[in-house]
């Protein structure tokens, strides 16, 4: 075809396959002539009488299904096009195909290229994977670092008529209040709102609760599908659990739960299992634990290391462990001083 445009190329436009570049050259391309413009109304014939625009188009059955449409309604005259049928100038079935392919292209361009845009999403997502942190400011100018492996939902009219986000993981909030527009965190589990506060929210998939530990201000926590509102304030950290209920603790060390915003993960009388999860996440490795007679114990203990086997190495010798590296892959396993 002319000017480098294909049949095919045409097709593919019809048909969503091509890219926006490859839509707009086309749309150049039949703009560039005027008689490129002529079967406009004969394609749009056409689609009204093959009803749907998914169905699978042949470009001659396309022309043929025209012809016969006009015969048919040659007295009418109401169809869009001319009554009178007009043979192609003086082309062969090869342009002729073309004029068709372009037409619909013509078509599509007018009434469907919408169709070619990709869609805009109603939210914007930032994500950590594991092993890495994010600062983020919104457009209300507060403030979010994320944690390792988290995820976080912010609608792209964010701030308009509502403060609302959706978070997996956990996330450090420092919030501009706004009375008229309460800021919202949405969790798998229930709601947080801020009543003019820094606070900090957990809530990984993993995890059968929600966390909210509030380092200044107030804030509301309340369950997804429930009445009942858990009301903190500063050094209170709040939990909802699975089943609704809904649990306050007063006056706790802010650096326990807030450490990690600074680097630092802490652990204060901690299942072995949760220590392990979240040194997990937080140097992107894989840790199995097999046959460590500690593995009952709860934990007090802290990383503040950016190495992993320095991590591994304080975990072993708190539960007299011994431990291998290969990868992304670790082990703990007995110690050989046991008897």
């Amino acid at each position: 075809m002319a000017e480098g445009i294909e049949e095919s190329e045409l097709l593919h436009f019809v048909e969503g396959d091509c890219s926006p570049d490859e839509a707009a050259a086309i749309q150049a391309w039949i703009a560039a002539d005027p008689r490129r413009g002529e079967l406009l109304d004969e394609i749009r014939a056409v689609w009204r009488l093959t009803g749907s625009t998914t169905r699978p188009w042949v470009v001659a059955e396309a022309r043929i299904r025209l012809l016969r449409s006009r015969s048919r309604h040659a007295a009418q005259g109401s169809a869009g096009f001319s009554a009178r049928p007009r043979p192609l100038r003086r082309a062969g079935p090869r342009f002729a195909m073309v004029r068709i392919a372009a037409a619909i292209a013509c078509v599509v361009a007018g009434t469907l290229v919408w169709r070619l845009r990709p869609r805009v999403a109603p939210f914007r997502e930032y994500a950590t994977r594991p092993g890495q942190r994010l600062q983020l400011e919104l457009p209300d100018s507060s403030r979010v670092l994320l944690s390792v492996g988290t995820r976080l939902r912010v609608p792209r009219d964010f701030g308009v008529s509502a403060r609302a986000v959706e978070l997996d993981g956990e996330a450090y909030f420092v919030v501009r209040h706004d009375p008229r527009r309460p800021f919202l965190v949405h969790t798998r589990w229930g709601v947080t709102e801020d009543l003019g506060t820094s606070f900090d929210v957990r809530a990984y998939p993993e995890d059968d609760y929600l966390q909210v530990v509030v380092a200044a201000g107030r804030v509301a926590l309340r369950a997804g599908g429930g009445d009942s509102v858990l009301s903190l304030r500063s050094r209170d950290r709040g939990v909802l659990d699975a089943h609704g209920g809904l649990r306050a603790t007063s006056g706790v060390s802010l650096g326990d739960y807030l450490g990690w915003t600074r680097g630092t993960l802490v652990f204060h009388d901690a299942p072995l299992g949760e220590v392990v999860t979240q040194l997990e996440r937080w140097y992107d490795v894989d840790i199995a634990v097999s046959g460590v007679a500690g593995s009952g114990e709860r934990l007090t203990i802290a990383f503040a290391t950016r190495s992993v086997d320095e991590a591994l190495a304080m975990l072993a010798q708190v539960v007299d462990a011994r431990w291998t590296r290969s990868g992304r892959t670790a082990l703990l396993t007995p110690s050989r001083r046991r008897p």
